[in-house]
């Protein structure tokens, strides 16, 4: 699922959250970069899925929680939970994964404000620049 080309992007994020969608918005502007994006709102991950997205982001599956969201503290939080559950949990409660994730070929970023997403255009553009 997380295999890409040079210039692709998979941008992971949750078409309910305002700030998600304003994300995606300022992807779909990046430059010379093919955008796939898969809304977390709309499509189920698999187990599988989740453990390689928390191996790209070198996360534990504990990390892939927004500890804002409700979820997380109502039903997570100072609980002891293993990975098992844990991985069952984002399976079933998607607004619980901390959303957007931004994933390349060159690595995987947790996105923690729209914005970011033009810092990131910036080192991709570095990065593909150096290869030339």
């Amino acid at each position: 699922m997380f295999e890409l080309d040079k210039n692709e992007i998979k941008f992971l994020y949750n078409g309910k959250k305002l700030e998600d969608r304003e994300a995606f918005a300022y992807a779909l502007t990046l430059h010379k970069h093919v955008i796939n994006e898969l809304d977390v709102s709309k499509n189920d991950l698999t187990p599988t899925q989740i453990l390689e997205l928390a191996k790209k982001l070198n996360k534990r599956i504990i990390d892939l929680f927004d500890k804002k969201s409700e979820h997380f503290k109502a039903n997570i939080q100072g609980k002891d939970m293993d990975e098992t559950d844990l991985l069952t949990v984002l399976i079933k409660e998607k607004s619980a994964l901390k959303t957007p994730i931004l994933i390349s070929a060159n690595g995987a970023s947790v996105l923690e404000y729209p914005r970011d997403t033009i810092q990131i255009d910036m080192v991709f553009n570095e990065i593909s620049g150096n290869d030339s």
